[in-house]
């Protein structure tokens, strides 16, 4: 029997209200847990996931990811994160199932992971997200960062499913998006 979720806030009503198939697992004072299914398969997934013509349509213009283990990757600032921007590296690439990035803002007092797990469904795919690595933040700091970024990570999760849902037909091609 899993601990129930801590609520940091108002974190966990918010992100069901913004999104409510991606599961919310846990958000302590330590780990960001998520989880989503979505309807395709993994090698799909991560080619959207990954994919630099796909990034924009769920995460973002914003932001930009080099595909290979030591690749950079850049959140420009958009508005919502006061202007600063995001820089980190991708830890490991193991397509069509793993990514683990590390993140950080200038500003930060150390860097965070994200680590992402694809595992078939047999109609699709769970993608597991824990972004760690709030220790070295101080508590009310910590907090405030990481109930935004559980905000985010749950809005672009959404968006990521909303997207492989209108360009995928089960897995085997993309469809057209009628503008």
């Amino acid at each position: 029997m899993r601990a129930p979720a801590r609520r940091i806030g108002d974190t966990l009503d918010a992100c069901r209200a913004i999104s409510p198939e991606v599961i919310f697992v846990t958000l302590s004072d330590k780990i960001i847990r998520l989880k989503i299914d979505l309807p395709d398969v993994p090698a799909r997934v991560w080619d959207v996931l990954t994919g630099a013509r796909h990034i924009e349509a769920w995460w973002g213009r914003h932001v930009a990811l080099v595909p290979r283990a030591g690749g950079g990757v850049l959140i420009r600032a958009d508005g919502s994160d006061r202007g600063r921007d995001i820089r980190g590296r991708v830890l490991r690439w193991s397509p069509p199932s793993a990514l683990e990035l590390s993140l950080a803002d200038e500003a930060w007092a150390s860097q965070t992971r994200v680590n992402i797990r694809l595992e078939s469904t047999g109609d699709g795919t769970r993608l597991l997200l824990d972004h760690t690595g709030w220790d070295g933040h101080d508590d009310s700091v910590r907090h405030q960062i990481m109930a935004a970024w559980d905000r985010d990570w749950t809005s672009r999760l959404a968006r990521l499913r909303a997207y492989i849902t209108r360009t995928s037909d089960g897995g085997t091609a993309p469809r057209a998006v009628a503008s």
